[in-house]
């Protein structure tokens, strides 16, 4: 059975699919398979996998599933002791899977994810900048502030299987953020550790992306306070309401949003952007959303 099973879930990416197998193949840590999950691709996926013949490669062609449900199939169908997931526009560099498995073989039992730092890559392969990791052991807290890009792709970490199959998978119900909710989920039981070498290019694209879609993300913040509230502090439980009543806000629901912003204030009295986002809620869903757009333009950091 091999160390390492390889994860890519795949859907009409024949331009850039093939540079994602080779970075995979192309490991200088060799025990491992590889999972191709073709999510009824139209294009030439089947042509692109057809070309490599390498044993370690499985294909398998599915019915059209979510990004979770997916990769729940990949984990049911994956034999090795660790899962690492890639996107199948993003790279690994050559060593990547030795070093998690390096710092997995050093690591308690408890340990539960591994990942490293990363570079981001524009759809020509530009370098955009990189990030090093900084977080490590229980990091529950770090990651429902979302002040650290963490892993920055599904692409990045390495999970131990046995944790992956505790936690139950992803959750299918999840439209956007499924990664996070189960790093979230992970951290509440297991360690995180991390390599400092930069592991992966990861590709950025133009337009919309999942985390764009305003509504969803903000049922998957509702879920995630209703969870960890109570384990919150004000400041942060009073982080979260203000990001759900600007969504509120920015969709249309300005009344329901409005109360999440009053909600905040009492949570953290203190804090003036909840007071600058109560005032913007009185003139309506269109300025509030131009006046978050222009925030997001020029806020710090």
């Amino acid at each position: 059975m091999p160390t390492v099973s390889v994860i890519i879930t795949t859907f009409n990416r024949e331009r850039f699919l093939g540079g994602a197998i080779q970075s995979v193949l192309s490991q200088t840590y060799r025990d491992f398979e590889l999972l191709v999950l073709d999510n009824s691709s139209s294009d030439g996926t089947a042509a692109v996998i057809a070309r490599r013949t390498n044993p370690r490669i499985r294909y398998m062609r599915h019915e059209p599933l979510t990004i979770s449900a997916a990769r729940n199939l990949g984990v049911r169908e994956a034999r090795g002791g660790y899962v690492a997931f890639l996107d199948d526009d993003d790279e690994w560099l050559p060593r990547k899977l030795e070093q998690q498995v390096a710092v997995f073989r050093r690591g308690p039992e408890s340990l539960g994810l591994v990942y490293g730092g990363f570079t981001r890559i524009d759809e020509r392969g530009v370098e955009l900048g990189s990030h090093r990791p900084a977080l490590r052991g229980r990091i529950l807290t770090e990651l429902l502030w979302q002040r650290d890009a963490f892993t920055g792709s599904a692409s990045n970490p390495m999970m131990r299987a046995s944790a992956l199959a505790a936690l139950g998978g992803f959750d299918e119900a999840l439209p956007t953020s499924e990664d996070w909710e189960l790093y979230l989920r992970l951290a509440e039981r297991f360690e995180v550790e991390y390599t400092p070498e930069l592991l992966l290019r990861i590709r950025t694209h133009r337009g919309a992306r999942l985390g764009d879609r305003i509504d969803e993300a903000r049922r998957v913040e509702e879920l995630v306070l209703s969870r960890y509230g109570p384990r919150m502090n004000a400041r942060l439980r009073s982080l979260y309401l203000r990001k759900i009543g600007g969504k509120l806000c920015r969709t249309g629901a300005v009344r329901e949003g409005r109360a999440r912003i009053r909600e905040a204030i009492g949570a953290d009295p203190l804090n003036p952007l909840a007071y600058a986002q109560y005032g913007l809620s009185f003139l309506g869903s269109s300025a509030y959303g131009r006046a978050h757009d222009v925030y997001r333009r020029h806020r710090p950091g």
